[in-house]
């Protein structure tokens, strides 16, 4: 079930999204203000947020623009400001939209759905809570900072998350790195996994002994 964090200080907005969207098959979670909004995500993992522009302790589209330096969301802003200098401010914050209230909810359900969709649909992107690998942008992060990976190390963690939660066994990873054609020293994949796991934690890539390797990410 795909989850989303509304942070709107209006309470009867906030119950009526939570509401309407948890009839969609959708889990939610609200919060009042930023303080609020930044437990929830230290805590969980959000597939989608809607974010108010206005909040008690802070403004929604600095907020956006730090949470877009740690780690990829797609945001919706619901918001009652109406100029284009916000709303060029929010896109460039990192929104994927921008919603002027009063809003239509059968509008904006459709809007949430088809990000998610596009969400599913994207292979080169993985992220759980710990984690942020864009490989298409070559962006990796772990806990919030920036991972700098070579090119083998980019190849074998692109095949673990693509396969997150199966075992991979050695020759099977051996012929995705290097094709299978190389002359290949036998520790070679035994190297590439002890570095790609002093970049990102000796708990990231289990060893199934007897069996090869497999991506557990955050758990």
């Amino acid at each position: 079930m795909k989850k989303i964090l509304i942070i709107e200080d209006n309470e009867a907005i906030r119950t009526g999204l939570c509401r309407s969207l948890s009839s969609d098959a959708l889990d939610t979670v609200g919060a009042e203000d930023l303080t609020s909004a930044k437990r929830h995500i230290q805590a969980e993992h959000f597939d989608l947020i809607l974010l108010d522009c206005n909040l008690p302790d802070g403004n929604g589209i600095d907020f956006c623009r730090e949470l877009m330096s740690k780690m990829t969301v797609p945001v919706i802003f619901l918001t009652v400001r109406d100029s284009e200098i916000d709303e060029v401010a929010a896109f460039r914050a990192g929104a994927c939209d921008y919603v002027k209230k009063p809003f239509s909810l059968m509008v904006l359900r459709v809007r949430i759905a088809a990000l998610l969709e596009r969400g599913e649909k994207r292979s080169d992107f993985y992220m759980d809570r710990r984690y942020r690998f864009d490989f298409a942008a070559l962006d990796f992060s772990a806990d919030g900072e920036k991972v700098s990976l070579g090119a083998t190390e980019i190849r074998l963690l692109a095949v673990l998350v693509k396969n997150a939660g199966h075992v991979l066994s050695r020759a099977a990873l051996t012929d995705a790195l290097w094709e299978g054609g190389e002359e290949l020293n036998e520790n070679a994949l035994s190297v590439a996994v002890s570095r790609l796991r002093g970049h990102l934690g000796e708990k990231s890539i289990s060893t199934i002994y007897g069996l090869g390797y497999v991506w557990v990410g955050d758990r």
